[in-house]
């Protein structure tokens, strides 16, 4: 299985997959190139499917548009969108089914909000009572520049973006900002913190960076 190696300081191996399906291992300086190749031979089924669904993405210059068939990420999985005779956006098994007199991507984007504020929710309370970093209030936010902050006032602001993501990389951006109740900053005590609670966290800030024109995906309301 052809890869890419990229050996840097640290400490464990992570595989990644960007959006072209190209592999790319991230390994320390040291690591044995057989111990690499191993892991890649029992992660191959792990990385077909990733390539699978990364070729289903959307492409960065193809933003989202109402039309039959289009494909919409959602939380690891890929939705296409079809008209059809309903009366209101609903999700049936891997189709977004639309009002066939809809023209606009409104009520699809206002349902995808729904679905972001009730996962959002969801992973924060679990994250929340498991780490004991207690946000005060979340906000969906549609900034173009970050996935998440935390104010000095306790509110977690979540790109509603997020919801196309894997729902590991929504995991680290929560665990990431609620890290900063503790660390308001990203000094090298915040990003302990940030690997003691998830030790492959690299993996999900390197998918991040990797799509980051998924955060423009989506039109603003």
């Amino acid at each position: 299985m052809r890869y890419d190696l990229l050996r840097t300081n640290r400490k464990t191996l992570a595989l990644t997959v960007d959006r072209n399906g190209r592999l790319t291992a991230r390994a320390p300086l040291h690591m044995p190139l057989a111990q690499i190749e191993s892991f890649i031979t029992q992660k191959k089924s792990w990385i077909e499917n990733t390539q699978a669904r990364m070729a289903s993405l959307p492409k960065p210059e193809q933003p989202l548009e109402m039309r039959e068939g289009a494909m919409l990420p959602c939380l690891g999985e890929t939705l296409t969108l079809h008209y059809a005779p309903v009366a209101r956006v609903a999700r049936l098994g891997d189709r977004l089914l639309v009002p066939e007199d809809e023209t606009g991507l409104t009520p699809v984007l206002r349902w995808l909000d729904t679905q972001a504020r009730a996962e959002f929710e969801a992973q924060i309370r679990r994250l929340s009572a498991s780490l004991g970093l207690h946000p005060k209030t979340l906000r969906l936010s549609r900034a173009h520049g970050r996935w998440g902050s935390m104010s000095t006032r306790g509110t977690l602001s979540l790109n509603h973006a997020l919801i196309l993501c894997p729902p590991d990389v929504l995991e680290y951006v929560i665990i990431h900002e609620l890290c900063h109740i503790a660390h308001p900053n990203h000094s090298p005590a915040f990003w302990a913190k940030v690997e003691h609670c998830l030790p492959d966290y690299r993996t999900k800030r390197d998918w991040l960076r990797e799509h980051q024109s998924l955060i423009r995906f989506l039109p603003d309301l």
